[in-house]
């Protein structure tokens, strides 16, 4: 597949989780397995390589994610560092997949040798202009055969890929033995979700199309739980060898996050960032809606 390929895909009708055929869901672009608990999208990915789409704030939305961000980075970093080791007593390798503006190869860098990967031109060049090692483009095409990592990690990326068994498969051959493959993405068991689809059944399909990011550059093709992680991964000839929950939200930046998508009203993203922080108590209690898969090849 060449960029622009990766850039413009869109998802099959073949569960990656079961094989079996994928049904109609509560969208016409949403789909659900026909045997298992794997929901998908057929929205189409079609990645802002250049930087030039005017659909996403990214002053806003770094500024709604930041702290978020920062904090989940710190403390997965920190998990992650205490069960990799690399070979030779040498500083194991970290790659950062889908890396953005570079927070979490901030947080990696006291731990790991850092390298990150990102398609979009202007955030990648940010990135480097403050000293981070980003390479633009995609993995696995900018990467050298020949190149390996103790860890390679998805933070909030691999939801949006569209061949997510191809994604795991390329890190198999970019792995070192005993390494392991990071998945931070949404839960389709989370509170959050399966409110979204309780008012998608009731007509209201406003925070179901949200949480999917229908209608933004990249939107969620996947939703994922554990066992279809299991599955997925197994496919790839890996196994979850842990799982953990992180936040989803924090009151501050939450009016930020939510503005980023410039088609949001401004009274409306203060009515749901509003809502939403007053509930955050109440959803630090419930079924987290960010998982951690943390896989390891088999055996």
């Amino acid at each position: 597949m060449t960029d622009r390929d990766m850039a413009t895909f869109q998802v099959g009708e073949q569960c990656p989780a079961c094989l079996q055929m994928m049904r109609p869901g509560l969208q016409p672009w949403h789909r659900v397995c026909s045997r298992c608990t794997y929901e998908g999208s057929t929205l189409l990915v079609d990645i802002d390589v250049a930087g030039t789409a005017d659909v996403v704030d990214e002053a806003m939305r770094e500024e709604g994610l930041n702290q978020l961000r920062q904090s989940n980075f710190e403390a997965l970093e920190a998990d992650i560092a205490r069960r990799v080791t690399a070979a030779g007593g040498e500083r194991p390798r970290l790659l950062d997949v889908g890396c953005a503006h570079g927070w979490f190869l901030e947080a990696g860098r006291p731990d790991f040798e850092v390298l990150g990967i990102e398609p979009d031109a202007k955030v990648a060049d940010a990135a480097v202009a403050r000293g981070l090692p980003v390479r633009r483009g995609f993995f696995p095409d900018v990467l050298d055969a020949s190149e390996q990592f103790d860890v390679i990690v998805f933070n909030d990326v691999l939801e949006h890929i569209p061949d997510i068994g191809a994604a795991l498969r390329a890190c198999m051959r970019h792995l070192q033995p005993g390494g392991w493959v990071i998945v931070n993405a949404p839960a389709r068991t989370g509170v959050l979700y399966r409110f979204s689809v309780l008012m998608a059944r009731l007509g209201l399909p406003a925070s179901f199309e949200r949480l999917w990011q229908k209608g933004l550059p990249s939107p969620h093709v996947h939703y994922l739980d554990d066992d279809s992680m299991q599955a997925i991964a197994g496919h790839a000839a890996m196994q979850v060898a842990a799982v953990r929950t992180l936040p989803s939200l924090t009151a501050r930046g939450l009016y930020a996050r939510i503005r980023a998508d410039r088609s949001v009203p401004a009274a409306k993203a203060m009515l749901v960032a509003s809502v939403l922080s007053v509930a955050s108590p109440a959803l630090r209690i419930l079924p987290a809606d960010i998982k951690v898969w943390m896989l390891q090849a088999k055996g």
